[in-house]
């Protein structure tokens, strides 16, 4: 939406703005592309226009960012450096590379890593993007390309996360921009389009909510109601809905959220719990889910299998690498071959967990916490790059923490 309301001509209302570290990044790229930034209460207001103030733009840690932006910034015809801090710096961008090369946009950038820097103008063009890193780059693409003077054909191959390019399509939509498709392998892009400014309340994030479905699946005797996770605009990681279900959650959709009932079960489980099964779960468009479907398998009755372990690789952490690592403290023990991974659930016991500055790691080690035995986890902070109350909501709830 932080992208749509820059291109736009005019004020767009964003309400109930998110104030996590990669919401405030994408706000903090728009002002700096030219976006004016407003904050009236929980509400920010933007007015577009592409106008760089400076010659460098700062993702923080922010990977969509990133990925998204540096398209929108090609469309600006000057010389600019795309950057970031932290692990950002550690994750690929060489796919940004053939892209800008097929679309004639002059850059360099140093062993497929950021710095970026930008040197030519984006006109529009035909050209084939290979989907298996990310979808990222192509949503940066679908935003510009309707700005460029060219019309545009996009053919995409491998292409992974294909629940986040439909939620793409639907902000676009919102926006009054039109793109064509032929199923998720083929877009073609009229040029010259106009952004129509919004005035919309963010969704909630489902990503971060599954996360409280899950501790309120294993914790909860009477339930958690989570609001605003609406449903009029697709969000890849609303499948946690599937997945609790088949481990034997129930919910209640109401007018304004989610309502989790778990199996009656009183009191916190010390041990594998018998009242939620395992599950077999593909997660390859949704790899964000990969750790609060761990967290949850570890008190499932039998083993859990999950595909789609391949795309997590490059996230803030290694992540596969990491749960493998860090769960086996607290006496879980999960195997990863080839795309598949297995859980396998044991009695959890008390350890310190690092979370490597990933907060879907520090949210997963919650979970073990809450549902399992006492668990410290250091650098939990991180959860401010996408849910910086995680840690009071939960304590609103009745979490125990202390820090």
């Amino acid at each position: 939406m932080v992208a749509g309301a820059l291109l736009a001509g005019g004020k767009s209302v964003l309400r109930d703005f998110p104030k996590s570290d990669d919401s405030l990044a994408a706000l903090s790229v728009a002002h700096a592309l030219g976006a004016g930034v407003e904050w009236e209460g929980s509400d920010v207001h933007i007015t577009g226009g592409l106008n760089p103030s400076g010659a460098e733009i700062n993702c923080g840690e922010s990977g969509l960012s990133s990925r998204m932006f540096a398209p929108i910034m090609a469309l600006c015809g000057k010389e600019m450096v795309l950057n970031g801090r932290g692990s950002l710096l550690t994750r690929p961008f060489d796919s940004l590379e053939p892209i800008f090369s097929q679309l004639h946009v002059a850059h360099s950038i140093s062993n497929g890593k950021l710095p970026l820097t930008i040197k030519g103008k984006l006109r529009g063009g035909e050209i084939q993007l290979d989907g298996s890193i990310s979808s990222q780059f192509l949503t940066g693409l679908l935003f510009a390309l309707p700005c460029a003077k060219e019309d545009s054909v996009v053919r995409v191959i491998n292409l992974q996360s294909i629940p986040y390019v439909q939620m793409t399509l639907d902000v676009l939509n919102q926006f009054g921009v039109n793109i064509r498709q032929e199923g998720f392998h083929t877009f073609f892009i009229s040029g010259n389009q106009q952004f129509l400014p919004i005035d919309e309340t963010v969704p909630g994030d489902w990503s971060g909510a599954s996360f409280l479905l899950v501790a309120a699946a294993l914790c909860s005797d009477g339930g958690l109601e989570i609001e605003n996770l609406s449903n009029h605009i697709a969000q890849a990681d609303s499948a946690i809905i599937d997945v609790l279900n088949e481990a034997g959650v129930k919910f209640k959709f109401t007018q304004s959220g989610v309502h989790n009932f778990p199996p009656s079960v009183t009191g916190l489980p010390s041990s594998v719990s018998s009242h939620l099964s395992s599950f077999t779960f593909n997660a390859t468009h949704c790899p964000d889910l990969f750790p609060p479907l761990v967290a949850l398998a570890a008190f499932a009755e039998g083993i859990t299998t999950i595909t789609g372990a391949a795309r997590l690789k490059h996230k803030e952490s290694n992540r596969a690498k990491v749960l493998m690592l860090e769960f086996a403290k607290a006496n879980i023990r999960i195997a990863v071959r080839d795309d598949e991974m297995k859980i396998y659930p044991g009695p959890v016991r008390p350890c310190i967990i690092n979370s490597h500055n990933d907060h879907r790691i520090a949210m997963a080690a919650a979970i073990l916490g809450l549902a399992g035995a006492k668990t410290t986890i250091r650098g939990a902070e991180c959860v401010a790059k996408s849910f910086p109350d995680f840690w009071d909501l939960l304590r609103s709830i009745g979490a125990r923490i202390s820090s």
